[in-house]
């Protein structure tokens, strides 16, 4: 089941760069079965009025965000999983994209 999240009101700064998700036992990157694209996971600090928390996103394609950046989470949603005695939740987005408004950080800064 998927938990679709409100996030109105949530500020999203990421605070690890994307990288490619991969199959634990082969290796092999994993891919949106949807798409075909390649997954990527993203941590991101979610801040609202009660404090912050720090998420781990997934989401299909490279969403070319850096360390710091503001983003917008689109689409997000929750996937409570349970394996053998292990459970969680996965947060999966349709995008990571730079937040409207948001001052670019010095990495994403046109040169002069």
């Amino acid at each position: 089941m998927r938990l679709r999240i409100d996030t109105s009101g949530t500020r999203f700064i990421v605070t690890r760069a994307p990288e490619p998700r991969v199959n634990f036992e082969t290796g092999a990157p994993k891919v949106d079965t949807a798409t075909g694209m390649p997954l990527y996971a993203t941590q991101v600090l979610a801040l609202d009025d009660s404090g912050g928390e720090v998420l781990n996103v997934t989401v299909a394609g490279d969403p070319k965000v850096t360390v710091t950046q503001a983003v917008s989470v689109v689409g997000l949603v929750a996937i409570p999983w349970a394996q053998g005695d292990r459970s969680g939740v996965a947060f999966r987005a349709d995008a990571l994209t730079p937040a409207t408004g948001a001052v670019p950080s010095e990495q994403t800064r046109p040169q002069k």
